[in-house]
């Protein structure tokens, strides 16, 4: 088996049901593949970065919950004050981080990417014995008490899984399923609106893009002005004003208020959620979520 592995990745849209499907919650935080192997521990993100010195308790979680060499595809989450997940939370020092695990793909040297999910399910339960703060995903056959446990207890969704789905390193796939209680996506950030009123010293939005098609211009996909707080205005402000261009990175150019738009190298990438797409394309109600570190600007699309 070729490193570092690249994960595999759901594809959105209505819950299916049957015999052939699992479903587990949907985690909130950073995607992450870990390989322990003859004792050294890597960590590498969904944009190939290794994230091992970001997470170093993640070596130690890894060896204390597994006896030999694994592959782990899992989540790396952030609890806030209530003991629930949380985007916003993941990288922050001074919060509780842990590692979810939802499957395994290699063992003693063995590769399983081809075996089928439940297969992988039985071996990660075999071969990995949880220790906080690494703990595997809980499982279970009927939909319907997966949806209404995860919408009570905050989670972002469900993810259904096809049973006899193998493992496709790199590739979106249609045998995974993401159902999300509220739309939420990736977002590029192409520019800002100048802010008004107790934002006049900062930025009042957030003007966020797709590529469509796939590889294709960004188009503008609207303006973000909500789910900031004084410490995320003032980060993003620093980021900005490395970035700022005249060149506007969105195809065709949107139509915004004269002179209070400005324009950024489209590098960076928001999570945003929201109610739904209007017909023009635009979010509604969007809510900024935080910054996708594990995100390429490339590779995002319009998911919904």
């Amino acid at each position: 088996m070729s490193w570092p592995l690249s994960p595999m990745k759901a594809t959105s849209g209505a819950l299916p049901r049957g015999a052939d499907w699992r479903y587990e919650p949907k985690w909130d935080g950073h995607r992450v593949i870990v390989r322990m192997h003859r004792g050294t521990v890597d960590a590498i993100s969904s944009s190939g970065q290794n994230r091992i010195d970001r997470w170093p308790w993640l070596a130690t979680a890894v060896a204390a919950s597994c006896a030999g060499d694994v592959i782990l595809d899992g989540e790396v989450i952030a609890l806030d004050d209530d003991g629930r997940h949380s985007f916003q939370l993941v990288g922050r020092s001074d919060r509780p981080h842990a590692f979810v695990v939802f499957d395994i793909l290699g063992v003693g040297g063995n590769d399983l990417l081809g075996r089928p999910w439940s297969e992988r399910r039985d071996l990660l339960a075999e071969h990995v014995h949880p220790l906080p703060p690494l703990s595997i995903t809980p499982v279970s056959d009927d939909a319907d008490a997966m949806l209404s446990a995860t919408k009570a207890n905050g989670f972002e969704g469900v993810i259904a899984k096809r049973i006899d789905s193998i493992y496709l390193a790199g590739r979106r796939t249609s045998s995974w399923i993401k159902v999300k209680h509220r739309f939420e996506q990736e977002l590029v950030i192409g520019g800002y609106l100048l802010g008004e009123g107790n934002r006049a010293t900062s930025f009042g939005s957030i003007l966020v893009g797709y590529h469509d098609p796939p590889g294709g211009p960004l188009r503008f996909g609207g303006a973000v002005g909500t789910g900031f707080n004084e410490v995320t205005l003032r980060a993003l402000q620093r980021q900005f004003a490395e970035l700022t261009t005249s060149d506007c990175p969105f195809d065709p150019v949107p139509k915004l208020p004269r002179g209070r738009a400005m324009w950024l190298t489209p590098t960076l990438v928001a999570q945003v959620s929201f109610a739904e797409w209007t017909e023009a394309g635009h979010l509604r109600h969007p809510v900024y979520q935080g910054l996708r570190e594990d995100k390429s600007p490339e590779d995002v699309v319009r998911e919904v």
